[in-house]
């Protein structure tokens, strides 16, 4: 036991309230067996690529379990409690490595907050806000019903509502959960939508109403951030406007952290064209800045055939922000997607001469300039041309045999002074030919607007 743990014991031990035998040994029986979980993704994991990842159940939600299924329950043990050494985190334990850097940079607010009701015991271990999302790691204790393990957005769990300083906020949630022996550790994973701005140091108000069929009441009031994730988090506020014929775009904020990045944008936009405009970002060099999903607030209808309404676009987390962005604007005019539109152009790369250019609309151009079958991989090597989205489009190998692959990576930067890209694919053998898909004709616009950051 942990030489604080077992001072503290020993000095209640000679006060009227005694800590109970049971306790102490309960204490380092868990030390000393912390449950080894495995969720269902990184057991396929395993089968595939012979890698395992632990899931550490924390020392002290492992304790409780154990005290309070005992019947003792005290201001002792309590007190005991936040003595008790925290092993690991349900965010490191994440089959999404967004959350995990959560963990590995520090950034989430630890709590071990329990509220128990209807033979439920609910408690919120840590939390994180930033970059548009809004992530909980929580235990559920009981004996009640039979709690379940189930991937990443796979099942709902539970039940709740929530408010950031006292407001309602539109969400999108996401859960994962590893259930066993009647305690479940799980994640919510929020893509969060604000009308408004909120304190430097924002309160979260969660109140969950179910739980696994159970109803009842477990509300919590908790910050949510920390000065660790403030330190980590970079945010700048552009107000840079853009009028496209009818619509118009103001991008209000971009916020990075090594997690997630947002940017919030407010459009109004004619209200028949509400689902034709989508966005591609890049960062000052031109390296695309991955989409991790999204939400909006409530849509204001103006009266005059336009709406408004913000949208919170979540991108993938940026260990250094970058200095500015490129936006790419695309309106399709509700048009949609045509196989027969489509064309495959094949390229045998084993006796094609290079560079060999492929053509795409807006005067687009992707140039393969070689190619390397290496050991444990296949490397395609391309520029690109006229459009920065090109560096991630479709391309895929397929061998002698027919056997087709597709890429194990987005496009990797090879020189930062020239638009070079690298894309990597399982290893190959023999003669081997590159498929890519450009459309015949385009009916889809696109505007590109520059934000310099430092303006």
């Amino acid at each position: 036991m942990s030489k604080k743990v077992e001072e503290q014991l020993k000095s209640w031990g000679k006060q009227e309230e005694v800590v109970p035998e049971f306790f102490t040994k309960g204490v380092d029986h868990t030390l000393d067996n912390l449950p080894v979980l495995r969720s269902p993704s990184e057991i396929t994991n395993k089968r595939k690529n012979k890698k395992v990842a632990k899931v550490i159940v924390s020392t002290a939600a492992a304790i409780t379990i154990g005290v309070v299924g005992s019947g003792f329950v005290s201001p002792a043990m309590a007190n005991v409690l936040k003595e008790v050494p925290l092993l690991g985190s349900i965010f490191g334990g994440s089959s999404d490595p967004t959350i995990q850097i959560v963990e590995e940079k520090g950034l989430a607010s630890k709590f071990n907050e329990t509220i128990t009701n209807n033979g439920v015991s609910f408690t919120i271990n840590e939390a994180y806000y930033g970059g548009g999302r809004l992530i909980i790691g929580y235990t559920v204790n009981t004996d009640k019903v039979q709690l379940k393990t189930f991937e990443k957005s796979k099942s709902v769990p539970l039940h709740f509502e929530a408010k950031l300083d006292g407001e309602r906020f539109t969400f999108g949630a996401d859960f994962e959960q590893i259930a066993e022996n009647g305690v479940a550790n799980g994640i919510i994973d929020m893509k969060v939508g604000l009308k408004t701005k909120l304190s430097k140091d924002p309160t979260l108000q969660l109140n969950v109403y179910e739980i696994s069929g159970v109803n009842g009441s477990w509300n919590f009031k908790l910050p949510v951030t920390n000065k660790d994730a403030n330190a980590a988090t970079v945010t700048y506020s552009p107000m840079v406007t853009t009028q496209w014929e009818d619509a118009t775009f103001v991008f209000e904020k971009a916020e990075f952290t090594p997690a997630s990045s947002q940017i919030i944008i407010d459009r109004t936009v004619p209200k028949d064209a509400m689902l034709h405009y989508h966005f591609a970002f890049f960062d000052e060099s031109g390296n695309m800045i991955p989409f991790e999903g999204g939400s909006g607030s409530t849509v204001i209808d103006q009266g005059n055939g336009m709406i408004n309404f913000k949208d919170t676009i979540i991108l993938e987390g940026r260990e250094n922000a970058p200095k500015g962005l490129t936006v790419e604007i695309f309106n399709n005019h509700g048009e949609v997607y045509e196989a027969s539109n489509t064309e495959e152009i094949k390229i045998p790369l084993t006796n094609t001469e290079f560079p060999y250019t492929i053509s795409y609309p807006h005067n687009g151009e992707l140039v393969i300039t070689n190619f390397e079958q290496l050991e444990d991989k296949t490397i395609v090597y391309y520029d690109i041309k006229g459009s920065l989205g090109l560096q991630n489009t479709f391309l895929m190998l397929e061998d002698s045999k027919g056997e087709r692959f597709t890429p194990e990576s987005n496009g990797i930067r090879t020189n930062q002074d020239q638009l070079s890209f690298k894309r990597e694919f399982s290893k190959t053998t023999g003669p081997i030919t590159l498929t890519a898909t450009v459309d015949k004709m385009s009916n889809v616009d696109k505007k590109v607007i520059e934000i310099d950051f430092d303006k």
